[in-house]
């Protein structure tokens, strides 16, 4: 299921409908009556230089008010031929990865709480 910046809906291929997906939803959530769904906006922001057989990027996630950086590269190998869309592909997959890797960690210590210190 796809939703949008708007709020809207769409079923994707193989998905459930909206209403099917909103009633489990419901469901398994045990949601009480007049419940209303909340919908965030988060930007993504790619700055990618390419300088000779290095590609860098600079990605920045404000996730609702929360800013993550990071900083990644790729080399391309002095043996393969110059491909600039690859060293793209894996500078920015890179960033995107450990973008993840901070959501994670920072999703850990919401739930478990500050880390208590003796």
């Amino acid at each position: 299921m796809i939703v949008r910046a708007d709020g809207t809906a769409a079923a994707t291929a193989g998905a459930t409908t909206v209403a099917e997906a909103t009633a489990a939803g419901a469901t398994a959530a045990g949601a009480t009556a007049g419940a209303v769904a909340r919908t965030k906006d988060w930007q993504l922001s790619l700055h990618v230089v390419e300088d000779e057989d290095t590609t860098r990027v600079h990605a920045v996630l404000d996730a609702d008010g929360d800013v993550l950086h990071s900083d990644t590269l790729a080399r391309r190998n002095p043996h393969d031929a110059p491909a600039p869309a690859v060293g793209d592909d894996f500078a920015v997959g890179r960033a995107l990865v450990d973008l993840g890797h901070q959501l994670l960690r920072a999703g850990v210590r919401d739930a478990t709480g500050p880390a208590e210190t003796e």
